[in-house]
């Protein structure tokens, strides 16, 4: 491979995509030639790994869908509040977006309108250690209590029981956000037993 391409793989963790090799100033049909000699290989549209790596579908989820802010139980699992890996992600979108590729691939699409949809967007690292963005914790605390239901509470309360622990948490945001979401009795409820 081209030191210049191996140079920005090490830095990520293994991964590039055609975006990154046009940064580089490089033609993105290297990317093609690499992959039919063996010496990388295509995950998805304009996404390829070193051989030897496995590929990080969250990542992958966000170059392809842009737009996308990974929300609810796939935010509380980036946020480490949940131990399990959603069997379904879910991504966030402005209203009236549309990508019907999204049907290929295993996510839940959301759709808001614009100042709830960009509220509390912040970047974190995948289990792959890319960065992508989803909503901070405490906006993602309240997007799970405006739409569970009883079946969902076990989830709920580990999140909140690991929400509290944390060293860096927002009260004040949370309540703010509470407020904007109409979830605040909720909030309060668990709070209360919590803190």
């Amino acid at each position: 491979m081209g030191s210049i391409i191996d140079s920005f793989m090490r830095q990520n963790n293994g991964q590039i995509t055609v975006d990154d090799v046009k940064k580089l100033g490089l033609n993105p049909h290297l990317l093609i030639d690499l992959a039919n000699r063996g010496q990388l290989e295509r995950v998805d549209r304009g996404v390829y790994i070193d051989p030897a790596m496995f590929e990080d579908d969250l990542y992958i989820l966000q170059y392809r869908f842009k737009r996308g802010i990974f929300f609810k139980d796939t935010a509380l699992f980036l946020h480490h509040l949940i131990d399990r890996t959603p069997d379904h992600y879910q991504l966030n979108f402005p209203s009236r977006y549309h990508a019907p590729a999204i049907k290929q691939y295993p996510v839940k699409a959301y759709y808001q309108k614009p100042e709830w949809y960009s509220l509390g967007i912040e970047e974190v690292l995948t289990p792959g250690q890319h960065q992508v963005r989803v909503y901070n914790i405490e906006r993602t605390l309240c997007d799970i209590l405006r739409t569970r239901d009883a079946s969902d509470s076990e989830t709920i309360r580990q999140a909140m029981v690991r929400y509290v622990q944390l060293k860096q948490k927002d009260i004040g945001r949370l309540i703010q956000y509470a407020d904007l979401f109409h979830v605040r009795a909720k909030i309060n409820s668990y709070m209360e037993v919590l803190l």
